[in-house]
């Protein structure tokens, strides 16, 4: 019994939580080739994604007639959204993202990009008002990528309310303290039962 109730607590505290990237997503081109607001929400395993743009040529050329969003993880992998039509993308992702850009296509199902990548944008925080902390969205140094014209730098790190930093380092060290204590318990526990098992041996 001992031994399940220390197992029980060791893989509590081995238990990491799950961070889901909320945020919003502003995707600006070169020229005219206008811009999109996108906002992503995780909700029950997924994150719900909606996209509304304005200004979008009808086509660039009769075979390039398509604009499809594309989703980048931090580690440079891309996912297809969807197929932006009338201005508007309603879809769900189970995976975090950090950018999301547009590209133009002569098929609207596609499984990888083409060259012309004409809106692109990096995820940023909600912001809920001074005093609530959103958790900040890490995104990777950014390479030349071709907008137009335009190259987008994205954040090391967005905070969305930096005058809360030192609050969250003290949450950071409590928590410590407390897995420590735990896990201490946890071993406390382990050896009281092995040296309980052993003297019920000896006594039989």
């Amino acid at each position: 019994m001992t031994i399940i109730v220390a197992l029980v607590l060791g893989g509590f505290l081995m238990a990491k939580p799950v961070a889901a990237n909320e945020g919003t997503v502003n995707l600006r081109g070169a020229g005219s080739n206008g811009s999109c607001f996108v906002a992503s929400i995780f909700l029950e395993g997924t994150y719900r994604i909606l996209a509304s743009c304005r200004e979008l040529k009808i086509a660039l050329s009769p075979e390039t007639n398509r604009y499809v969003a594309w989703a980048e993880d931090v580690d440079g992998k891309q996912r297809r959204l969807g197929e932006i039509v009338n201005g508007k993308l309603s879809t769900m992702v189970d995976t975090k993202f950090v950018r999301v850009f547009v590209s133009a296509e002569s098929d609207g199902y596609v499984n990888k990009p083409s060259a012309d990548i004409l809106l692109t944008g990096y995820v940023e925080p909600i912001d809920f008002g001074k005093g609530i902390v959103s958790a900040p969205i890490t995104t990777p140094t950014p390479t030349p990528t071709k907008v137009g014209a335009t190259v987008t730098k994205a954040p090391a790190v967005v905070d969305a309310d930096p005058g809360t930093s030192s609050q969250s380092g003290l949450g950071s060290a409590l928590s410590t303290v407390l897995k420590i204590a735990l896990f201490g318990f946890g071993v406390l526990l382990l050896i009281v039962g092995v040296f309980s098992f052993l003297s019920r041996r000896r006594s039989l």
